[in-house]
């Protein structure tokens, strides 16, 4: 029985250190029709601190070379609140 409570609560341990979680919100929308190019800007942080401050919308449309932008999403993805990923995504031609 020990040995069964014991395997439980690492098999859980070891789940919850590989819990992570992700969220996509669209931001905005125009008329302009969709395009094939995709841009993108994100940046990393480790306990909220460090990463670039620059994943606005003007940076992913630059990195995907995009001038007339569809629609803008934006991501988050967190690993125990440890690590934070977060990502602008720019639509457009």
């Amino acid at each position: 029985m020990k040995k069964t409570i014991k395997t439980s609560l690492a098999a859980f341990a070891f789940a919850a250190m590989c819990a992570s979680c992700s969220t996509t919100t669209p931001i905005t929308a125009t008329s302009n029709p969709v395009g094939n190019k995709c841009g993108e800007a994100s940046t990393t942080r480790i306990f909220g601190l460090g990463g670039s401050a620059n994943v606005g919308i003007n940076a992913a449309a630059k990195n995907g070379g995009i001038t007339k932008i569809s629609h803008v999403d934006f991501s988050t993805k967190s690993f125990l609140g440890i690590v934070t990923t977060y990502t602008t995504r720019v639509y457009g031609e």
